[in-house]
């Protein structure tokens, strides 16, 4: 398997040097190979900068068989894509990194998202340069095709959960309507010309006047038969996002480590909310009070990151070599594990009571 970024059907591979030097003649483009090169130094200066190298685990949808050509497979692809955990300090709440299918940093020095990504069967292990201290899970989020925008507002006189509350804001999704219809056969009008001897001599024959005269003939131009349709239509749906003010899961790190921890996927739909409490609090958006958090654990295995995609094949060989020293620390849940039927791992609940 390779390394990855990801694409609307899955990931887009990222090139090893060696394939891209053989690729391209000369290597990677300028551009890409020096920031590879800023962000490889980056993890060898890891320690003394005082900064942590996390790996993180996600569910790895390139497991997954989709139909993209089924409206049903790829909502309910696209639902699982846009699941998001996000970890902040509890200390520094700046300090906060988002776990996902798609959560890469695009700015080089920031810990919101991860600088690479490996793949293990089906576990993504996201790879992250973090400040040191303790980190809680402060909210997850997907979206939900198919799904009214917002929820029904309740009545008034409710109060704030103490576990948190949801936020509901409008979402559209593409959908496509694939099918066959019979088309007659088509025929186009063509007017042909031709010469005609209207006159012509008794005694030798000779044609003395050519008259030029002109009628029109129908060709068919194309066959009667079914022909395959493809019609665009926009479905109603909502991103949701859920603020947790009740410690689901947290961990500590220290500045230098390199750390394994297990991670927590959002597979949706995760939450639970009292639906008396929903109010419009903005234009497009709507908030709803929690009464419970459902989250699958994903569990790291450091062999696995360590068997998985060599960085240095793809341009970062200080990370690889940092890796190495990869310890996996426990975490602790305050969730308690509650059966489910998630195809990634065990589930963990956490409710207002």
């Amino acid at each position: 398997m390779a390394a990855c970024f990801s694409s609307l059907q899955g990931c887009v591979p990222i090139k090893p040097v060696q394939q891209a030097s053989a690729d391209q003649g000369s290597g990677l483009d300028t551009e890409t190979a020096e920031r590879r090169k800023v962000e490889d130094d980056l993890f060898a200066n890891a320690k003394s900068a005082g900064k942590v190298i996390l790996v993180v685990p996600t569910a790895s949808l390139d497991s997954l068989n989709v139909d993209f050509q089924n409206n049903d497979s790829t909502m309910e692809f696209l639902k699982l894509r846009s699941a998001v955990t996000e970890w902040t300090n509890t200390r520094d709440p700046s300090s906060s990194f988002k776990v996902g299918y798609d959560t890469k940093t695009t700015d080089i020095g920031t810990e919101h998202g991860s600088y690479f990504q490996v793949v293990f069967g089906h576990t993504l292990y996201k790879i992250y340069l973090i400040n040191p201290g303790r980190y809680s899970i402060s909210s997850l989020g997907y979206d939900l095709p198919r799904t009214p925008a917002f929820a029904t507002p309740g009545d008034r006189g409710g109060r704030p959960s103490p576990m948190g509350y949801a936020t509901f804001e409008p979402k559209s999704f593409t959908e496509y309507d694939r099918g066959q219809k019979w088309e007659d056969a088509t025929y186009r009008t063509e007017t042909v010309e031709q010469k005609v001897c209207t006159q012509v001599r008794v005694v030798s024959g000779e044609c003395t006047y050519v008259d030029t005269q002109t009628y029109d003939v129908k060709r068919q131009t194309g066959a009667a038969g079914w022909r395959q349709t493809i019609s665009q239509r926009e479905v109603e749906g909502r991103t949701v996002t859920a603020h947790l003010s009740k410690e689901f899961a947290a961990f500590d790190v220290a500045a230098g480590e390199v750390v394994l921890i297990d991670g927590f996927f959002a597979d949706p739909p995760s939450i639970n909310y009292d639906p008396e409490s929903c109010k419009q609090t903005q234009q497009r958006q709507m908030r709803c009070e929690l009464e419970q958090v459902r989250m699958v654990k994903i569990l790291g295995e450091v062999d696995q990151v360590l068997h998985a995609q060599d960085p240095a094949d793809y341009g970062f060989p200080k990370m690889a070599g940092v890796l190495k020293q990869l310890t996996y620390r426990p975490i602790t849940v305050q969730a308690r594990k509650v059966s489910g039927q998630s195809a990634w791992g065990p589930t963990y609940s956490l409710e207002v009571n």
